[in-house]
């Protein structure tokens, strides 16, 4: 006899949340395009390494400030919730690390776009305490 198992409360969050910020279904939202795609660089050795691999956020989990590092080429950081709704909306200038005070935003998860010069984007995710 077959048993199934209920999929674990995490998973389905993280499928419903795919499904929304690719798109774009809640109301009242920004919707996230290009969820898919990630910008690449290449670096000095012509290894070409993502860029959300390169870009690092801490503390996780957050609790008031959340700390961004390797970023030079980044020119917008938004925050979303797991419906899709914008919180927060940064503009770089070329900077390598930031800080993003983030206290006011509701214990949760959360999903950061990060957007460069020529529009391509990436999507990292964090929990807030």
């Amino acid at each position: 006899m077959l048993m199934k198992r209920p999929l674990p409360l995490h998973n389905l969050v993280i499928l419903i949340t795919a499904a929304i910020l690719a798109t774009g279904v809640a109301s009242g939202q920004t919707p996230l395009t290009d969820v898919s795609k990630e910008a690449n660089a290449v670096i000095t050795d012509s290894i070409t390494v993502s860029f959300a691999q390169k870009i690092k956020l801490y503390p996780v989990p957050v609790i008031s400030d959340l700390y961004i590092d390797n970023i030079v080429n980044v020119t917008r950081i938004e925050i979303f919730d797991v419906m899709g709704n914008k919180h927060i909306s940064e503009t770089c200038d070329n900077q390598d690390h930031l800080s993003i005070p983030v206290s006011q935003l509701p214990r949760g998860i959360y999903f950061i776009r990060f957007t460069t010069t020529p529009g391509s984007s990436a999507i990292k995710r964090f929990t807030k305490e």
